[in-house]
């Protein structure tokens, strides 16, 4: 069932421009994160260098590689709203990479403000349920 959905997910997400949605079209490596202002470290439960977010037509999927290169993957769908992004994942099934900041409840809505995007590298800002501030410096990936 899932291979289903995540086969007619694939097989629709390009259908115009061959999926191409603009500057934010593609994979972006998460370099830095933030809480509060504070940049968050290389730790034990989280491995920055290995964060991406990917977008093409309306689908987006968040991506964690771990260290023993065993990938974890969310996918979800997502709207370009000008100063704003909203990614939600609809589908539990479909939510596998938990991303730090992000709600990844079914359905719950994460509203993320566009500080920069310049083609090449982006910074988004989430507040999130808890009360605290996110920031992801993003760097357009290949």
């Amino acid at each position: 069932m899932m291979v289903a959905v995540v086969a007619t997910l694939a097989m629709t997400s390009c259908t115009h421009n061959n999926g191409d949605i603009g500057p934010w079209f593609g994979t972006w490596h998460v370099e830095k994160y933030e809480i509060d202002g504070k940049e968050i470290g290389e730790t034990s439960s989280v491995h920055i260098g290995a964060n991406f977010f990917q977008f093409q037509s309306s689908l987006v999927q968040l991506r964690y590689s771990g260290v023993n290169h065993d990938e974890q993957v969310s996918t979800g769908t997502w709207q370009n709203n000008g100063n704003e992004i909203v990614i939600k994942f609809p589908d539990a099934q479909l939510i596998w990479a938990i991303i730090v900041g992000f709600d990844m409840t079914p359905g719950a809505e994460n509203h993320l403000k566009v500080e920069k995007q310049d083609g090449s590298n982006a910074v988004l800002s989430l507040t999130s349920t808890d009360g605290h501030t996110y920031r992801y410096t993003l760097k357009k990936w290949g």
